[in-house]
């Protein structure tokens, strides 16, 4: 049901990705190649229409998976003693150490932590 949810936007980006590719499609077709407009119409239309519904569902998707590592993020946080207590790994350190290992600056948050 997750995958439906969306589908209103990407009808929506489509339809506005075919109407500006058919735009310019329109105008551009006989100056860029030897095309009728409304074939140049036509063919650009059909792109933005892809583009425009493939863009929208895949950032609607990648919003979807930032709000579950946000979820999974704050269970890992209020949960974080027992499961040191299982694993003997502290997720927030473990994670804090991960981020500082790749170069972002979180030793502000280690101090707050502390």
């Amino acid at each position: 049901m997750a995958y439906a949810s969306g589908v209103k936007l990407s009808s929506l980006a489509g339809i506005v990705g075919a109407a500006v590719g058919g735009y310019i499609g329109y105008t551009q077709a006989d100056q860029v190649s030897e095309l009728t407009p409304w074939a140049g119409a036509l063919i650009l239309g059909g792109v933005g229409l892809v583009v425009g519904s493939a863009g929208a569902f895949l950032l609607k998707s990648a919003m979807q998976f930032l709000i579950y590592l946000i979820m999974f993020g704050v269970l890992a946080y209020v949960f974080q003693h027992q499961i040191e207590a299982l694993t003997g790994i502290n997720p927030v350190n473990a994670t804090l150490s991960l981020m500082q290992d790749i170069g972002l600056p979180v030793k502000s948050v280690r101090k707050a932590l502390e």
